[in-house]
């Protein structure tokens, strides 16, 4: 489970990096947008800890309890994340910008 932390805690920072950087380049730096940013980070990361308090403290209450929520609200946020981090840099990268159209095009 420490490897899910971890990668979940390098995708937020990546994405507070380049939220920043993003704001750096659009010269429309806002420390009330970073804010509620960081208030859905820590959301998430709380999320996450209810869903390892759930699958830890259920075979001590004697619960089959076989799902992988832990595992899966980590794979979640990092696909999240990852999304994010996206619409984060498609501004100041062009080709990114290119591609992700080519692809909306091609869904039409």
């Amino acid at each position: 489970m420490r490897v899910y932390i971890i990668a979940v805690l390098a995708f937020i920072l990546a994405d507070i990096l380049t939220g920043l950087v993003k704001s750096l380049y659009e010269k429309d730096f806002k420390s009330s947008v970073m804010r509620q940013g960081l208030f859905h980070k820590a959301g998430e990361l709380m999320v996450l800890a209810l869903l390892y308090g759930v699958e830890y403290a259920a075979p001590l209450l004697g619960i089959s309890f076989d799902l992988p929520t832990f595992r899966a609200g980590a794979c979640y946020c990092i696909l999240m994340e990852a999304g994010s981090i996206i619409e984060n840099i498609k501004p100041f990268t062009p080709a990114l910008s290119t591609i992700l159209r080519k692809d909306e095009d091609n869904a039409d």
